[in-house]
């Protein structure tokens, strides 16, 4: 008799350790889970907890000051997550900076710009075209643009130009002045369709000569 209820002890124990095992991982994820929903309730903007956009951290309690964080609009894995520029001052503008400020060139994919687009309401972009005795607008003071003027082409695939459906704001243009000093012409871009930005490229941009010189100044594309 002592020997069966020992045999059944035994046989108890054995059925028991796969319970035990599956209570553990069962008690893993549960853990997981619950640092996930709470890393998603109050994200620190950093890698290892990134926030969607800057406006989610804006949003938090704590109040963060401008600077570098990380976001994952997505919030898919975490080797996708994408270093930015929070501008909490500014309503928590998500700001992605070019790879060059000589190029229009942004290293975000197009996944995470996507997201990117879906979770804003509005984007902004400066771009200033620095230039000595050459034009890249207008040709003389009090004309409109020349049919020569610079074009750029949009996210979306759309083209900036003058007299376009899209059509840049000029808030500053001496570049037709020829007087062997450095002049600046500054385009803005500014839409409530978040879609439309970062501009990708730019067309028609001036040949040069000996005494001829331009040279570009891409800014941030900033998403709110």
């Amino acid at each position: 008799m002592e020997s069966q209820s020992q045999l059944r002890a035994e046989n108890k124990l054995v059925m028991d350790l796969p319970m035990m095992d599956q209570g553990a991982e069962i008690f893993k994820t549960l853990h997981y889970l619950s640092n996930l929903i709470q890393s998603l309730k109050n994200p620190l903007g950093t890698r290892d907890n990134p926030a969607r956009i800057c406006r989610d951290l804006h949003s938090c309690e704590q109040r963060l000051n401008d600077g570098t964080y990380w976001m994952d609009p997505n919030l898919g894995c975490s080797s996708d997550t994408i270093e930015v520029s929070c501008n909490f001052t500014g309503g928590g503008q998500t700001c992605l900076k070019p790879i060059t400020v000589s190029k229009p060139a942004i290293s975000v994919g197009r996944v995470q710009m996507n997201f990117l687009h879906l979770l804003s309401s509005e984007a902004e972009q400066h771009i200033i075209i620095h230039c000595l005795n050459v034009s890249v607008w207008r040709s003389a003071e009090g004309q409109l643009a020349a049919p020569s003027a610079v074009r750029f082409k949009a996210w979306s695939g759309e083209v900036f130009e003058l007299g376009g459906e899209l059509e840049p704001e000029v808030i500053e243009d001496s570049c037709w002045v020829k007087d062997g000093r450095w002049h600046q012409t500054h385009f803005v871009f500014h839409f409530l369709d978040p879609s439309v930005l970062p501009v990708v490229d730019i067309y028609n941009l001036p040949k040069t000569s000996p005494g001829s010189h331009y040279h570009l100044e891409v800014g941030p594309v900033c998403f709110l």
